[in-house]
């Protein structure tokens, strides 16, 4: 305000120094305020080498935040005009950025062995469904009044031999590739219509860690299992953000985690990345569970 009622009303040139001690005060947006508020007074912002030039500086004092403009006019005349605001209105503590929590949901319990389990949004119906891997089948059941319910189950393609994961895996996302099972040496993608079928082929897959989506970020974060052994209860584990696709973050970066009630057998992040599946076989019942896994904002 003091520029626009001091100053002629002609195009400037605007230049910026910013306060070592606050790097970034200056940001694009209030950079854009600023000149919106000289464009408003009839002083627009020029690129031209002829136009004044006029220079905004932020200087800290140990009190206040000093606010400068410097301007030289058309016929050489320097003007100086300085705003002082106080520190503790200014700079206002920024609350610390909420961090996400794991939660857990049981989806679907059953008494005999589950390998891996998917949930899926049917994109055109945008209707819901659950796949699980058990027995040697594909299993598809979809919701029906808060209930699963079977839709149909398919053989699955035979394997050379058992993994210790089982006979199988859901494996989603993976680049330029639908839906799909990974078996020993060999990813087969799914048809998923009336009914489902299997077009497998060898494939070499590189280590890729898991990753999900929370809803207070905008990148990944990490997802895990605890260390322990098929006879022990165990944790899933929400890691650092996902700064760099080939670094991994270290063991003891743990955000947050969630208990489930027995060994965690095998973790498939769904479509999105915003949920992921976990089988549990829980020690107390014997049961075979699948837990939907979320990372949502503590606040």
């Amino acid at each position: 305000m003091k520029v626009c009622l001091a100053a002629h009303k002609q195009p400037v040139k605007v230049a910026w120094q910013e306060s070592p001690q606050f790097p970034g005060f200056l940001s694009d947006a209030h950079k854009k305020v600023f000149l919106e508020q000289l464009s408003a007074c009839g002083m627009t912002a020029a690129e031209s080498s002829d136009a004044p030039v006029l220079t905004v500086t932020m200087q800290v004092t140990a009190s206040e935040a000093l606010l400068i403009a410097n301007w030289t006019d058309t016929q050489g005349g320097r003007q100086t005009y300085m705003v002082g605001i106080s520190r503790a209105s200014l700079f206002v503590a920024q609350e610390t950025p909420p961090v996400p929590q794991l939660q857990r949901e049981l989806v679907w319990q059953q008494e005999k062995p589950i390998q891996s389990a998917m949930g899926w949004v049917d994109p055109s119906s945008r209707e819901h469904f659950l796949f699980l891997l058990s027995g040697g089948l594909f299993l598809r059941y979809h919701s029906e009044n808060g209930a699963w319910k079977i839709t149909d189950s398919t053989e699955l393609p035979a394997v050379r031999r058992h993994s210790r994961s089982g006979d199988g895996a859901f494996l989603y996302p993976y680049p330029d590739r639908p839906l799909g099972i990974l078996f020993d040496g060999k990813i087969c993608d799914l048809k998923l219509d009336e009914r489902v079928s299997f077009t497998c082929s060898a494939i070499h897959l590189e280590g890729k860690a898991l990753q999900i989506l929370s809803t207070c970020e905008e990148g990944p974060r990490y997802l895990a299992t605890d260390t322990r052994d098929y006879t022990e209860t165990d944790r899933i584990i929400l890691r650092g953000p996902v700064l760099n696709q080939a670094a991994r973050p270290p063991s003891d970066d743990v955000a947050s985690s969630v208990e489930v009630p027995g060994p965690v057998l095998g973790i498939s992040v769904a479509e999105n990345a915003k949920a992921a599946f976990a089988v549990v076989k829980n020690l107390a019942t014997g049961n075979y569970e699948v837990y939907r896994i979320t990372a949502v904002c503590s606040n």
